[in-house]
């Protein structure tokens, strides 16, 4: 897949924080504790929108195989980063592309096991064409583990409200958390208010509908509960 697959948005600059700041929040560990949970004895994964990395890391770590790809390069330059801090069995079972969800790079065998889209579909313009790849992509019995904003304009403060207490509770709301959250806050506001950034919107009914209409067959799990009430998790058969 060629490197003009890369666009150049706002996660140029949000990259860093994001990767800084996003592991540490509490409710982003429980959401990605699903996705763990829900990927167990899965061998092959494939990553969609992988990101900085922050799910395929636990995922080569217990031993299964993942691609991931990303349509961004400061992003995807920080999960490579993450990849070469593991030992090299580890790095043998990551494999990281440019690409772009809405038509999976070439490099990206079939047959998987499962599928994650962690995050990824509130920039995507046609779901249904994107949660087609997925299909595609996955054998017989594999699954899609998604999640995504449920509402336009999500409320960023309500999650970095509940996110400090939780801290503060912690004993962990040092000067680096607070470094990281103001700029993760400016760059944020900028993405939950810009309409060019954040286009597509589904509550938890309306993604286990569209995963039926694409020919997903069995909910296994589907939430409203993560980000504070702000994101749904659906976890769906094929």
């Amino acid at each position: 897949m060629p490197a003009s697959v890369f666009v150049d948005n706002i996660w140029n600059d949000f990259a860093h924080s994001y990767d800084e700041m996003i592991p540490q929040l509490p409710c982003y560990q429980r959401q990605l504790a699903k996705i763990v949970r829900d990927t167990r004895e899965r061998p092959y994964v494939i990553d969609a929108g992988c990101g900085t990395g922050l799910v395929g890391l636990p995922l080569v770590q217990r031993g299964q195989r993942v691609v991931g790809f990303d349509n961004n390069a400061a992003m995807l330059r920080l999960a490579a980063r993450r990849q070469e801090r593991e030992p090299d069995a580890v790095r043998a079972r990551w494999t990281l592309l440019p690409g772009d969800v809405s038509a999976f790079p070439k490099e990206v065998e079939g047959g998987a096991d499962a599928v994650v889209m962690n995050n990824v579909l509130f920039y995507v313009r046609d779901p249904e064409a994107v949660l087609r790849e997925a299909w595609t992509h996955l054998k017989p019995g594999g699954v899609l583990c998604m999640t995504s904003n449920k509402r336009p304009r999500p409320d960023l403060e309500k999650v970095l409200t509940n996110s400090i207490q939780e801290w503060r509770q912690e004993g962990r709301w040092d000067a680096r958390l607070q470094n990281a959250v103001e700029h993760h806050r400016t760059c944020a506001q900028r993405l939950t208010t810009d309409p060019n950034e954040m286009v597509t919107f589904l509550d938890t009914d309306a993604a286990v509908r569209l995963l039926e209409k694409v020919g997903f067959s069995e909910a296994l799990v589907a939430d409203g509960d993560d980000y504070y009430g702000e994101n749904f998790y659906v976890c769906m058969r094929k």
